[in-house]
Formats: C-alpha cells, sequence, structure tokens
C-alpha cells in the first residue's frame, strides 16, 4: 500500500511535459520498430524486430515453402527474404545433385549480410543465391523462375502494381506463386502503430492488382485463424 501511494504521488506530481516525454519516446519507438519491419537494419530495435519475425514468421515461411510443391530441378526465389527461414525451408526441398537453385532478394543489407553468414554452406554449394534489390526491378530473366514466394511482404512495397509486373514477369509460364501472412498479427500492429510503413495490407487489393498485372488463379486461403 505503501509502494501504491508513493507511485500515485510522484504520478500526481510528475509535469504535464513528463507525461509529453514518455508518450514521445513510446511513438519513436514504434516508429523506430515499423521502419526495422519494413527495412531491418543494425542496433537495439533492429536487434528486436529481427527477432519478431525470426519467432512469428517461421512458421509462415514453412508453410509458403511447402505450398510452392518445390520440385528438385525448380528455380524458386524469395522476395523479402528477411533473416533467411523461407530460404533454408525452400533449399529442403532442392535436390542437392540436381540443377535446382534458390535465390533471395531483400533491400535490407543487413539482412543479406545475415542470411550470408546463417547458410553460407549453400552458398558455397552453388544452390543459393542472394541479391541487395527491390521487388521494383527485379535483376532476374523474363520466366526464369519456377517458383516465387513472399511472406508479410507485399504491403511495404512502394509500387504494388509494379513489383506485380516484376514477380508476372520473371515467374515462368505455369509457375506459382504464394504469399503468406497473419493478417490479423499485421492488422494489429497497424492499429497500435507498431506497423506504420505497411502503406498496401488491403489483402483484397492486393489480389485484385495480381490479376490486373496478368496471374491468373488468384485466391486466398485461410490456413489458421488470422492467417
Amino acid at each position: 500500500l505503501a509502494d501504491t501511494k508513493t507511485a500515485t504521488h510522484l504520478c500526481s506530481f510528475s509535469s504535464v511535459s513528463a507525461a509529453k516525454s514518455t508518450t514521445g519516446e513510446m511513438q519513436s519507438f514504434k516508429e523506430a520498430f515499423s521502419r526495422h519491419l519494413r527495412h531491418p537494419s543494425t542496433g537495439p530495435v533492429g536487434w528486436l524486430a529481427k527477432k519478431f519475425l525470426q519467432r512469428n514468421w517461421d512458421h509462415l515461411e514453412k508453410e509458403a515453402a511447402r505450398l510452392l510443391g518445390i520440385q528438385p530441378h525448380d528455380r524458386v526465389l524469395e522476395v523479402g527474404f528477411g533473416p533467411g527461414l523461407g530460404l533454408q525451408y525452400a533449399l529442403g526441398h532442392i535436390s542437392v545433385d540436381g540443377p535446382g537453385k534458390v535465390y533471395g532478394l531483400d533491400m535490407s543489407q543487413h539482412m543479406v549480410d545475415y542470411a550470408t553468414r546463417r547458410l553460407y554452406p549453400h552458398i558455397a554449394t552453388g544452390k543459393l543465391h542472394l541479391t541487395l534489390g527491390n521487388v521494383l526491378d527485379l535483376p532476374y530473366a523474363d520466366g526464369y523462375m519456377d517458383r516465387i514466394f513472399h511472406v508479410n511482404c507485399y504491403y511495404f512495397w512502394d509500387d504494388l502494381e509494379q513489383g506485380c509486373r516484376e514477380l508476372y514477369r520473371v515467374l515462368s509460364p505455369g509457375g506459382l506463386m504464394i504469399s503468406t501472412m497473419n493478417g490479423k498479427m499485421v492488422k494489429l500492429g497497424i492499429d497500435k502503430d507498431f506497423n506504420q510503413y505497411a502503406y498496401n495490407f488491403d489483402p483484397d487489393g492486393y489480389m485484385k492488382t495480381l490479376e490486373l498485372t496478368g496471374f491468373t488463379g488468384v485466391r486466398m486461403e485461410h490456413l489458421k485463424d488470422g492467417e
């Protein structure tokens, strides 16, 4: 009871400017966390964002690789690979001795460096190729990829239509693209200002854009509640 009274007294004694400072610090943290979700980098907040991605995106990465139905000879691309969890799952479907390869593209140099260290044995054998780049200008030839996937990613793109056009361009005829996300978690992050750069979250708008840019058979499946 004494501690409660002391705390209450201190709160009553605190000036308005102190209360604003606390709010400002929280808003600054939310903005920084949001920025690192979109473009992970170094520093304490970047480390926290990376751990968040590793803990909460793992099952989505695994499901995306499974749903792709990857064959040992396929060329597979992940856009926005982050810590490299999905790349590792995709590599598990590629034959060691066959022609299949996995490609990863991310606009964060920090994530490229991190995934390179984490998955270097696969890079050394030539089965994995990582590139620093942007989905709006993919560095691959037309129809080069047999399978493409991305996880909790599309809503960060500066130009949704251009990103979809580029994915369509590099996907081979008859190829497949899978996108997975935890819609409930993304929406909660947006509502609480922890995901301030998710400009294009609208899933229906994303699907319409895919159709507009040439994709066929576009559909949404709910694997679990909120995904």
